[in-house]
């Protein structure tokens, strides 16, 4: 005999391991008894075939066979039809459209006040839903229309839910019935008005506008129903309602308020608090003033989210904290108080990532000035505990607190400086280094008085970078012999820098570096508390910047901001009365020797700047003329014999014999590499007089020093930005002084004659 859906299901769980083999033996005897002429035959082969769909076999080949099934007299022969289409069916089934006067004939046999064809249309209702068209839903719209008054709840609940998925296909239908929707929410049954209120809430989403007459129907649901629910929607739909009618926003406080102080249901409870905190910005009159009930419905508010929070259980918690940053938008103090304060900082330790980016977006409005120190302080210790893109997440979070409203909110710059300056030391924030390395250099900017602090604490973070550059290298090189131990020792003080704050760090050098010595002097001993120091702090300043494996480590990015630091660093030495002779001839040693290397550089920028420099140098006498500052294309038609016979022709940077690939390759010998910052020997090529010095002073602080920076009062401003400057007036007979190009090019400019 025929199996049935029993013997299919035990027939499944009795062959695990051939499973597949005897469900497609299944489906085999399924396409033959789909044939059959017997209608229980059909339909109980159909009834089978729906459940082999459910496990994801295919059944379009019984598409006819549905609707054969589906026209069925009998009542349980059709529910089997009606639920094979409901799961077979699709936009694409052809003979869908064969179901249009079948589905019209059932939609119109539920007539009278009794039950007859009641259930038929229930679930003609229930496929329609599930397989409509444009073309279903265009034909079958008034049919369904008229199921919306009749007797029975049964088919009018029914029919509403239908009307909305009829809606999606077919928009134009919603303009022809919205009358008759409107109707349904005073049904005299709670079911039909709560399907009413559905439909209504979901097609309200996408342009609540629309909806805004029926504002009074359901605020009288929302003070008379006890559907927890049907509230549920009517809630969120006045919410949304508030931003089209701000005048709905005080209405609403009050009935509100009193559901949240009533109900029980902690969905119904939600709702109704972040519909207050939606309500809340358009609740000022026209004074500009609130209503007095204001704060208290504020302090419920906060009191039930921060009962969420505290709540064990994780949604609960993770909705709590998305109604207090809802609360913010409207009242951004509301987490101040210290009551608050451990309990979202508690939340930023949370193994769930979702609620600790939340809680995260609520530290904005727990930051004020009497607390930013210690709130700062207490998440600095869970970014040295979090892990992957959260721990960037919290630096940038810092970093807007301490700079919210041009960092009003900020009283010690000093204390903020240094806090970045950990960021720059910290690793795996490397996605969050362009804005430290943004907020060092607006700082050192912004505010005078920390800029000699800053200058120290980029000294530091130059240092630190080049010791941790050394101690990389010399673990590679020297991990086997042994020499780990000392080479710890050697470079005490080294520590990782995030890439993109070494060029913040080395402008705010080069650019404040007159507040060099001051900078030493007030850290108690010279910049970075660097040892055997007897070269000064100019000196060590342009060692940091113009170390040799720079060339192959920092981007170029990087070296073009080195080498002109450096150039402003021996400006300012050079302009520094109380600067020694010893260290002027110091940094002219190390820019020699070290410049060539940059000159060489691949990149234009890098190597047209340190050229630059180079030949600055040599035209100001305090170096002598170098080969190696000819051009490339020159060099490269140098191959000598010696060359040729060690076999290395072609190497047009000459890094495999002379000069320059020692000196870029200075990092990788071992009796090289402690000496960077420490005590060497310096070995003159060009010994600096007073008289080049001054020379040189002269001409290098006219081109490159810059003003001095002078605050400004707002007064002062204000009045600039209201008189605009007027045009320069120079006089061009006005006698140019060639002074200080003189000394560089040696005189040779043209005289007023016009002869040389």
């Amino acid at each position: 005999g025929q199996k049935s859906l029993t013997d299919i299901v035990k027939g499944i769980r009795a062959t695990k391991r051939d499973t597949a083999l005897f469900i497609s033996a299944c489906i085999a005897e399924i396409k033959t008894e789909i044939r059959s002429t017997d209608p229980q035959v059909k339909a109980t082969a159909l009834q089978k075939l729906t459940f082999l769909q459910m496990m994801g076999y295919d059944m379009s080949f019984a598409s006819f066979a549905t609707i054969e099934v589906m026209s069925n007299l009998r009542f349980a022969r059709k529910r089997v039809g009606y639920l094979a289409a409901s799961q077979g069916f699709n936009q694409n089934t052809e003979v869908i459209l064969l179901t249009t006067n079948l589905l019209k004939k059932e939609l119109r046999g539920a007539v009278g006040g009794g039950m007859q064809g009641v259930y038929e249309a229930g679930l003609a209702v229930n496929c329609l839903s599930n397989i409509v068209t444009e073309d279903l839903a265009r034909e079958l719209l008034p049919d369904l229309t008229s199921l919306l008054s009749h007797p029975q709840p049964y088919i009018r609940k029914k029919a509403v839910l239908c009307m909305f998925k009829l809606f999606v296909k077919y928009p134009q239908g919603l303009r022809l019935t919205f009358s008759r929707i409107q109707q349904c929410l005073e049904d005299p049954n709670p079911s039909v008005v709560s399907c009413a209120v559905n439909v209504i809430t979901e097609l309200s989403d996408k342009n609540p506008k629309n909806y805004l007459p029926l504002a009074p129907s359901f605020f009288n649901l929302l003070t008379s129903s006890s559907n927890n629910w049907m509230l549920i929607k009517v809630v969120k739909l006045l919410g949304s309602l508030v931003a089209e009618e701000p005048r709905l926003a005080r209405k609403l406080l009050d009935p509100l308020a009193e559901i949240v102080k009533t109900t029980q249901a902690k969905s119904l409870l939600y709702e109704a608090v972040y519909t207050i905190t939606l309500c809340l910005p358009y609740c000022r009159k026209t004074d500009c003033s609130m209503p007095s009930s204001v704060p208290a419905i504020v302090d419920l508010c906060a009191i039930t989210l921060r009962s969420f929070v505290e709540d064990t259980d994780q949604n609960l918690k993770y909705l709590g904290l998305v109604g207090f940053a809802s609360l913010m938008s409207s009242h951004p103090r509301v987490l101040s108080t210290p009551d608050y304060r451990p309990l979202i900082l508690a939340c930023l330790s949370d193994d769930d990532i979702t609620i600790r980016c939340r809680s995260l977006d609520l530290l904005d409005g727990m930051a004020t000035r009497k607390n930013l120190i210690e709130l700062v302080n207490q998440l600095l210790k869970h970014v040295d505990q979090a892990v992957g893109s959260y721990k960037a997440d919290l630096v940038e979070k810092i970093i807007k607190i301490c700079a919210a409203e041009k960092y009003a909110q900020l009283q010690d710059f000093a204390w903020y400086l240094d806090v970045l300056v950990r960021f720059g030391h910290t690793m795996g924030i490397e996605r969050s280094g362009g804005a430290v390395a943004g907020q060092i250099v607006n700082v050192a900017l912004r505010v005078l008085p920390v800029r000699m602090h800053a200058v120290l604490r980029m000294m530091e973070v130059l240092e630190g970078a080049v010791r941790y550059q050394n101690r990389r290298v010399r673990r590679d090189v020297d991990l086997s012999s042994g020499a780990f131990v000392e080479d710890v020792e050697r470079h005490k003080g080294a520590s990782f820098v995030v890439a993109d704050v070494l060029p913040a760090a080395a402008w705010i050098v080069g650019e404040y570096s007159s507040l060099i010595p001051a900078a030493a002097v007030a850290s108690g001993t010279n910049v970075g508390n660097m040892r055997n120091v007897q070269s000064g702090p100019y000196h060590k300043a342009i060692v940091c910047l113009t170390c040799p494996f720079h060339s192959s480590h920092a981007p170029a990015a990087t070296q073009m901001v080195y080498v002109q630091a450096a150039t402003k660093v021996f400006t300012s030495a050079c302009n520094d009365t109380e600067c020694e002779e010893t260290e002027i001839d110091a940094c002219v040693s190390t820019l020699e020797t070290n410049l060539p290397v940059y000159i060489e550089s691949p990149n234009p920028e890098v190597q047209e700047r340190a050229l630059t420099l180079h030949s600055l140098l040599a035209r100001l006498g305090l170096i002598g003329e170098s080969s190696t500052c000819a051009p490339l294309d020159q060099k490269a038609t140098s191959v000598t014999l010696k060359d040729a016979e060690s076999g290395v022709v072609g190497d047009l940077l000459r890094l495999s014999s002379g000069d320059a690939r020692n000196r870029m390759n200075t990092h990788m010998t071992e009796e090289t590499i402690p000496t960077l910052l420490e005590k060497s020997e310096v070995s003159l090529g060009i010994q600096t007089s007073s008289s080049a010095r001054s020379t040189a002073s002269i001409a290098l602080r006219y081109m490159l020093a810059s003003e001095p920076m002078k605050p400004v009062s707002a007064k002062a401003q204000k009045k600039k930005s209201q008189n605009p400057p007027t045009t320069l007036k120079a006089n061009i007979d006005d006698a140019i002084d060639f002074a200080p190009f003189e000394a560089i090019f040696g005189g040779i400019w043209m005289s007023e004659s016009g002869t040389r």
